[in-house]
């Protein structure tokens, strides 16, 4: 009797195990925390790449202020009017003593000079009007950026010319740029430049004629 060929059962694939929903949920917040932490980081470096270009264009605005008050006659240059001091330390004038007669013009408290204020033509605070219109402290605007620029010229004692007496050498020029910022934005130092002019038409010997006898 011929034999009938059996069949043989197919073998049983392994299952085919997919992800729980815990799993899932945990995938998704482990990409969300990925995700904010990105943005975080392109938020902070959109930001400090928006403070160093209010910084550039302050020292390059406050450069261009100290270029311009160079070529402004040696006798001219002196403060029309005695600054206020301003109670707010973000203020350039906030260094301004009391009296209008001295100015801090650096970081350190010692470092004051006597405000030169005959016969000047530098304005002592923003004026509204903009810098090329107006000689002194007044508004600036360099694209989106803008703000106030200070100016102001001091005596400086040279204890070179006249040893430890105390006369006006030279005057130094100040320039202060503040920025204004939108609120809730983080607003920039102030940039403070200074540089001392000499007076052209004066000799050495005319200067030591000025030095008082000890």
């Amino acid at each position: 009797m011929r034999r009938l060929p059996s069949f043989r059962r197919p073998p049983c694939l392994p299952a085919e195990e997919g992800f729980t929903l815990i799993e899932l949920l945990i995938a998704v917040l482990v990409l969300t925390v990925g995700l904010l932490g990105l943005i975080g980081a392109f938020d902070s470096a959109r930001k400090l790449d928006l403070l160093s270009e209010r910084r550039t264009s302050m020292a390059h605005r406050a450069q261009l202020e100290i270029e311009r008050l160079q070529a402004i006659p040696y006798s001219a240059l002196a403060m029309k009017t005695p600054p206020s001091h301003s109670p707010e330390e973000a203020n350039p004038d906030y260094y301004v003593n009391t009296g209008g007669t001295e100015y801090q013009y650096g970081t350190i408290a010692t470092e004051v000079e006597k405000l030169a204020t005959v016969n000047g033509t530098i304005e002592s605070s923003p004026s509204g009007h903009q810098c090329s219109e107006k000689i002194g402290a007044c508004e600036w605007k360099d694209g989106l950026v803008s703000g106030n620029v200070y100016d102001f010229v001091t005596w400086h004692h040279d204890k070179n010319v006249c040893g430890l007496t105390k006369t006006e050498n030279y005057k130094r020029l100040t320039v202060a740029v503040t920025a204004t910022v939108p609120s809730g934005s983080h607003k920039p130092a102030v940039v403070r430049v200074s540089t001392l002019i000499a007076n052209p038409t004066e000799t050495k010997e005319q200067v030591a004629e000025r030095c008082p006898s000890p």
